[in-house]
This record gives structure tokens, C-alpha cells and sequence, in this order.
């Protein structure tokens, strides 16, 4: 049974037990530790597993947008990624992950991340979290930020634009996740309002 929050005005979803089947999420664990902190993948020539997982987010995104007047439409997806983040030591701290960002430099109007593996459970802290900022000033902390954790099985969808980081994860065993863009292909409204 999947389970939704809608966090924030701005729509930051969040959907966890995101697939049911046992056998594309065992095949995604088995896919997904790489020797790399991140890496870039062809969108066209994913696994079978990566072809369910996407078939299944590109549907929560076209709703996604649908419930937040985006015309899903003029979207295209721009950049699929596999990440996998092994337990943080120091030669990580200059890492781009760790430091805020936005996804717009890669052309990323809505991203979708779906986290595989983490040794996180409610009885164990491992670090590893999303954050999210509204705006990077403090003037109104501590609801400036939200930060989400990296549950296996669960699916972030938010603006790309937002500024977010990874917290520093410290779990034994990778944090393993697929992060999905999508750009803004060609506008489908063209009217021009003049003030």
C-alpha cells in the first residue's frame, strides 16, 4: 500500500512503499552499487528494472504536475542517475552533493529521486537525509528547511529549481538511489502578458 505526503505549498511529494513488486525492487538493489559516488546513466538503455521504476515515476510525475497546474506536456525527461553514497568520510567534504544546489545548471524543472537501499530504520539513524531549502536565509528558521529521509522503497518529486543537499550518511552499507530530471521542452503557452 503506498502512502503520500504533500509537504509544503510548493508540492514536495513524498510516496513511500512506491513499488510493490518484490521483483523490480530486488533486481534495482542487485543494479545498484557502483564504485562511484554518482554517475550519469543513458536513459536509453536502462535494465528492465530501471524501465519499471521509470514507467511507474513518469506516471507520478505527469500526476504530480496535473495537481499542481504544470502541463506535463511540455516537460521531456532530461537526465537519469544512479547514485550510491558510501558512509561519509573527509575526503567526500568537497563533494557537490553535500554543499546546496538546485538542479536548474542541469536543466532540472522537476526531479524525482527514489531511494533503493539505505541502512536506515526507525530504530537507527544513519544520516544520508534530503534537505530542502525554501530560501537559504535563516529569518525564519527552523521552518526554512525541511529535511527527508532516505527510506528504502520511497520517491521524492519537487521543483528542481528549490535548493536542496544530502546530508552526510554514515550508514555500514551504501545509500543507493535514482535521480530523475525533467527540463522544460518546448512552451505550449505562448501569451505574452504586458503590464
Amino acid at each position: 500500500m503506498q502512502q503520500s505526503f504533500i509537504l509544503w505549498p510548493t508540492r514536495i511529494e513524498v510516496i513511500d512503499n512506491f513499488i510493490e513488486d518484490v521483483n523490480v525492487v530486488n533486481q534495482l538493489k542487485e543494479e545498484s552499487i557502483i564504485n562511484t559516488v554518482i554517475s550519469g546513466q543513458d536513459t536509453s538503455n536502462m535494465s528492465w528494472a530501471q524501465s519499471e521504476l521509470m514507467s511507474m515515476v513518469d506516471r507520478s510525475v505527469m500526476t504530480y504536475c496535473a495537481e499542481s497546474n504544470i502541463d506535463y506536456n511540455s516537460l521531456a525527461l532530461n537526465d537519469m542517475q544512479k547514485g550510491c553514497l558510501y558512509p561519509y568520510s573527509e575526503s567526500m567534504v568537497g563533494n557537490h552533493l553535500y554543499e546546496p544546489h538546485h538542479d536548474i545548471a542541469e536543466n532540472g524543472f522537476i526531479t524525482a529521486i527514489y531511494y533503493i537501499n539505505s541502512d536506515w530504520t526507525t530504530e537507527t539513524w544513519v544520516g544520508g537525509e534530503l534537505c530542502i531549502y525554501k530560501q537559504l536565509t535563516f529569518s525564519d528558521y527552523p521552518e526554512n528547511s525541511i529535511n527527508i529521509l532516505p527510506k528504502s522503497n520511497r520517491l521524492i518529486i519537487f521543483p528542481g529549481y528549490l535548493v536542496h543537499r544530502v546530508k552526510p550518511y554514515f550508514g555500514k552499507n551504501p545509500r543507493t538511489s535514482m535521480v530523475m530530471g525533467w527540463r522544460v521542452n518546448e512552451p505550449t503557452n505562448n501569451n505574452v502578458m504586458i503590464v
